[in-house]
Parts: structure tokens; C-alpha cells; sequence
């Protein structure tokens, strides 16, 4: 039975560290992804700011302030829309700040919060499994699996811990009884 234990424990932690492993990787195609999405994103703003300028508003901001007060339903449609795309950029930026200048664990909780859910699949939908080459990253990587391999043999190794102070309890009293 132990060396059944043993092999599972070690091709557990072999899947988890090879999970753990594709976080980097999946950090730089993260990456990948919204740096496209911010360019666009900036030539669109770009758009916006040359408005503002060849019609006189000292910012864009402004100039959607301007628009949101047409009495036209069309025009301020598009200010909100303008809007979406100025706060979708700096949260796209915030972002990109995050998985450039984060490290592991901040990457893997932006990466995996459900709110970005939409934009993790389509990033997942162009994957490819590798290895990362950073030294920073295979340590995170080793340290993730081996926390996570403890975690999920915690209830076992708890489960014998009792059986052995129950046995040891048990053989205590039965030598007592018996003296």
C-alpha cells in the first residue's frame, strides 16, 4: 500500500508542478493579448483627442462632457461609448501594469479572477503549453506545486497522524490493563 502512496504522491505533484509551470507562460500570452487590445484601443483615443482639438475642447473629457449634453439620443449614445472605450483603456493599462510588474501570484489572481473570465478563454483559445526559461518563475513554479501537493495530501497525512496517536493511545491502555 505505501508504494502505491508514494507513486500516487509523486505523480500528483508531477501534474500539479507541470500546471504550475504554464502560469508564466500564460502570463506572457496574457500580455500578448492586451498589449494588441491597448494599441487599438490608444488609436481610437488618438482619434478622440484630434476631435477634441480641431473642434476646441481642451480634452477629450471634455469633449464627451460636451456630447453626454446633446439633446440627441444618437450623439450621446456615442459619448458613452467613447466613455467605455477611455475607461476600458486604463483598466487595460492597470492591467497590463499588473502582469508586467507583478510577480507569480499577483500574475495568477489577475489572470484567474472570474471577473476576467471572458478575456482569460479567448487568451486560453491561442495557448500552447511550454516551459518557462526564467529562474524566478520555475521557483514560483516549484513552490506552487509543492504547496498545493501538501494541501492535497494534508487530509490523508491527518487521517494517518490520528490512526497512529489512536493506536498508541489504544496499546497504552491495553498495557496498562494488563500490569
Amino acid at each position: 500500500m505505501g508504494i502505491v502512496i508514494r507513486l500516487a504522491d509523486k505523480l500528483i505533484f508531477s501534474a500539479l508542478l507541470l500546471v504550475a509551470l504554464q502560469i508564466p507562460i500564460l502570463a506572457d500570452h496574457y500580455r500578448q493579448y492586451l498589449s494588441g487590445y491597448i494599441d487599438a484601443s490608444q488609436q481610437q483615443v488618438s482619434g478622440y483627442q484630434r476631435l477634441a482639438d480641431d473642434f476646441g475642447y481642451p480634452s477629450v473629457e471634455s469633449m464627451i462632457s460636451a456630447l453626454e449634453q446633446n439633446p440627441e439620443a444618437l450623439i450621446r449614445a456615442d459619448a458613452e461609448n467613447k466613455r467605455a472605450t477611455l475607461e476600458q483603456l486604463a483598466a487595460m493599462q492597470t492591467a497590463m501594469q499588473t502582469l508586467q510588474q507583478g510577480h507569480y501570484y499577483e500574475q495568477a489572481w489577475y489572470m484567474f479572477n472570474p471577473a476576467h473570465a471572458a478575456t482569460l478563454k479567448r487568451v486560453l483559445d491561442n495557448f500552447s503549453p511550454s516551459v518557462p526559461l526564467t529562474p524566478a518563475a520555475i521557483i514560483y513554479s516549484v513552490i506552487t506545486a509543492i504547496l498545493l501537493n501538501l494541501l492535497i495530501w494534508l487530509p490523508y497525512l491527518g487521517a494517518c497522524g490520528c490512526v497512529k496517536l489512536y493506536r498508541h493511545h489504544h496499546r497504552k491502555k491495553q498495557y496498562s490493563q494488563s500490569a
